[in-house]
């Protein structure tokens, strides 16, 4: 009988046109490496991971293999037997299509998928662990912060129709996990359905299975913009906390 198997997909193919830079906002220098290499080290460092698969645009693959995995795997080797595998693969047109390229490179042989925005470096090995163990119980579970602000609904003048209750409502975060047979089919229904969605958890939810909700934490932000890469420059300096 082989042992559980928990990948990783790291989604790293958008192209980042919101950064208005002049290479994808993954291979963006964050500190002295690419905001790329911050964000695969503490897979590489959980021991509850055995596969890695980075999802990143094709002609970007020998970039990531070169001055990211290479140099990663020669800084972090595992005080472990087990054997950790890291792929590099081509992307999709959309996010969406990415994961799904990820799930199928995988071929079956998981328990667990933890799918990762590779944008959000403010991670650590203690919570990938955390929401592995999460999803071995629960089957689709993801990090989640409740908004800070006031929440407005506005229609298509920007008038305010409606002030949303923040009580009930969270932001979604990656990573986020599921049993390995439950998002392959999500992901399978959406595509036969023509759904999209902007992460994981809305598939399961449109196939109508539940989706749990873990404590996420603020410093887990997503670099989309000039100003979240001013943050994360910040966050850099104090990383990780103690208390993370």
């Amino acid at each position: 009988m082989r042992a559980p198997e928990n990948v990783a997909i790291i989604v790293a193919a958008g192209s980042g046109l919101r950064m208005k830079a002049s290479m994808p906002k993954q291979f963006l220098e964050l500190g002295n490496h690419p905001i790329l290499w911050y964000t695969l080290k503490p897979f590489m460092q959980c021991q509850d991971i055995n596969q890695i698969f980075i999802v990143v645009p094709k002609l970007y693959k020998n970039t990531c293999e070169n001055e990211i995995i290479t140099p990663l795997s020669q800084k972090f080797q595992r005080h472990t037997s087990g054997k950790l595998i890291i792929n590099c693969i081509s992307g999709g047109e959309r996010r969406q299509d990415s994961v799904y390229a990820g799930l199928k490179a995988i071929g079956g042989l998981c328990d667990i998928v933890i799918i990762h925005d590779g944008v959000r470096p403010f991670v650590t090995p203690r919570h990938i662990s955390h929401i592995i163990n999460q999803a071995k119980m629960n089957k689709a579970v993801i990090f989640g912060m409740k908004p800070r602000d006031t929440v407005k609904m506005i229609d298509h003048n920007s008038a305010i129709t409606q002030s949303i209750d923040r009580e009930r409502l969270i932001m979604a975060q990656t990573p986020q996990a599921f049993s390995y047979a439950l998002i392959k089919r999500a992901h399978e229904y959406a595509n036969n359905k023509g759904f999209f969605a902007t992460d994981d958890a809305m598939l399961i939810e449109y196939m109508g299975e539940k989706v749990f909700v873990e404590q996420g934490h603020p410093l887990n932000i997503k670099i989309t913009t000039p100003e979240d890469l001013f943050f994360s420059k910040t966050i850099l300096t104090h990383w990780p906390p103690d208390n993370l």
